[in-house]
């Protein structure tokens, strides 16, 4: 009794939860042709305005008053951008996609597994009117009127100076709007596919605040990881980032060529002064070299040789005082005090 208590407990949480976790989509599509295809399609973040085959998920057709539904619970549990849309020619084979700002035969939308969407019959206007039961929808639809609303100013400006600045403003308030209004990351994903649309220079709007790009990856990360729109996003920033680095080394390549010439150019002035310094010393030893007698030039000589007073005197035939007052005299025209200074000054002049 208690077994089959448990089994009727537990089939009736399965029934539940599989119940719950059911989409549906459903609505009017107001058309003179019957069987119309109805089309529901898994997009990429940037891919709002895109369609190819490899995007349709199901299809199905209209009834004789137009009505279609699809139903199931096979789409993901996680918030996902989805299309839904009809070609206005059935007979051309190729997906369309018809927008003229007032009509449109498609309809972008956020959607989970366990949400509900319906159109209702609006005249001659396709999917443009739904009641979607998906929370993030409704914030991605708020999103979109701000964007518009900061798009007007842009639109209606001219100058390419105040374009520039309407750009500028545009970028900052649309990143203030997804930092302190937006919950959703898919939502400021969105978000993000048209700011990259809309401002001029997306790799400086990166290096100008990075931390806004950083903190949207890993919002995306905490509930997308693995998944196609983190990993869209990830490799995004990865350009962005490898296109500053590579600017970065470029910008100090740069700077090390211009202080690599800055340093060779010290040099070469280094070395002329060096240079016009040696000739002057050289200069002024010969000058005062040329003060010498000629008796104080063979005294210089012997001194340089290594000979003692002695040994001068000896050499000179004169006697020892004699050398040490022409010494004196050496050391006064020479402006130094020893022997060993007297060396140094004369070792390389001839």
């Amino acid at each position: 009794m208690k077994k089959e208590y448990y089994l009727i407990i537990f089939l009736s949480l399965f029934y539940s939860v599989s119940c719950y976790s059911q989409y549906s989509i459903s609505g009017y599509l107001n058309s003179k042709e019957k069987n119309k295809t109805v089309y529901l399609s898994l997009l990429k973040y940037n891919e709002e305005n895109l369609i190819s085959t490899n995007q349709i998920l199901f299809s199905t057709q209209t009834d004789s008053t137009g009505y279609f539904e699809m139903k199931g619970k096979l789409l993901s549990d996680k918030n996902k951008l989805y299309r839904i849309h009809s070609n206005l020619d059935e007979k051309n084979s190729g997906l369309q996609l018809f927008d003229n700002g007032k009509n449109k035969n498609y309809h972008n939308f956020i959607f989970s597994n366990s949400d509900t969407i319906f159109f209702p019959n609006q005249n001659q206007e396709w999917f443009s009117h739904s009641q979607n039961s998906n929370k993030a929808d409704g914030e991605w639809r708020k999103s979109l009127a701000y964007e518009l609303e900061l798009l007007e100013s842009y639109n209606e400006t001219k100058n390419m100076e105040a374009i520039q600045q309407v750009k500028k403003s545009y970028s900052k308030e649309l990143k203030l709007y997804c930092t302190d209004s937006l919950k959703d990351p898919l939502v400021k994903l969105l978000a993000f596919s048209h700011l990259k649309n809309n401002i001029s220079d997306l790799q400086k709007d990166y290096e100008k605040s990075p931390e806004f790009y950083s903190k949207m990856q890993n919002e995306l990360k905490q509930q997308y990881f693995g998944a196609s729109y983190y990993l869209q996003f990830q490799e995004e920033l990865s350009n962005l980032s490898i296109s500053s680095i590579k600017k970065s080394y470029q910008f100090h390549k740069k700077i090390n060529y211009l202080l690599g010439v800055l340093a060779l150019m010290l040099l070469t002035v280094v070395f002329v002064l060096f240079l016009k310094n040696k000739k002057q010393r050289k200069q002024v030893i010969i000058n005062e070299v040329s003060t010498l007698t000629n008796q104080e030039e063979k005294i210089a000589k012997l001194i340089c040789e290594g000979l003692s007073n002695k040994e001068i005197a000896s050499t000179l035939f004169i006697s020892s005082s004699t050398v040490k007052t022409h010494i004196r005299n050496l050391y006064s025209k020479l402006e130094i005090s020893n022997r060993q200074q007297l060396i140094e000054k004369l070792k390389n002049h001839p």
